[in-house]
């Protein structure tokens, strides 16, 4: 993907089902920032795709006719959160979590 830093692209995040190891697909909006992907969300508990994520970190984003395989975690550098929050919504949404996944190279 030919992707502008600090860019934003709405795309298909795949994860391995924690329960039933099973491919799970949801449309996120990612925000790209210094060759790393990033997408939030209003809480951990309760939304799948996040502890699916926690429990294997291994997923796919598909976009743009384009599939890039990476491994996921949740930021937990509080400067980092903050900073990809800002960038992403205006006004930043703080309260968010954040994953960040890196692509395989």
């Amino acid at each position: 993907m030919n992707l502008k830093d600090r860019s934003t692209l709405v795309a298909d995040l795949i994860t391995i089902g924690r329960k039933s190891g099973q491919p799970r697909t949801v449309e996120l909006r990612f925000l790209y920032f210094q060759g790393k992907f990033y997408a939030t969300s209003t809480r951990v508990q309760g939304k799948h795709w996040c502890q699916n994520m926690l429990a294997n970190s291994a997923v796919t984003i598909t976009a743009k006719g384009e599939t890039l395989a990476g491994s996921a975690k949740q930021v937990t550098d509080e400067a980092l959160r903050q900073q990809v929050l800002t960038l992403r919504d205006s006004p930043p949404q703080l309260e968010r979590a954040v994953f960040e996944i890196t692509p395989n190279i």
